[in-house]
């Protein structure tokens, strides 16, 4: 359980960065943009999966 805490808040951390280093450029061809709360919660939840296997795998 805890390991699945840390790894939504690790992701979390993670999509907030990432939304800093990209901002909000999607979708691309649109001039009407996603809001940035939808940004963030879109790449958090593409790093879900990477962390948790960095964390289960890489620190135990």
């Amino acid at each position: 359980m805890g390991i699945l805490i840390f790894t939504l808040v690790a992701s979390l951390l993670g999509g907030s960065l990432t939304w800093l280093v990209i901002g909000d450029k999607f979708p691309l061809d649109d001039d009407i943009k996603l809001p940035a709360a939808t940004h963030v919660l879109i790449y958090s939840g593409t790093l879900v999966i990477p962390v948790f296997l960095v964390v289960f795998f890489g620190l135990g």
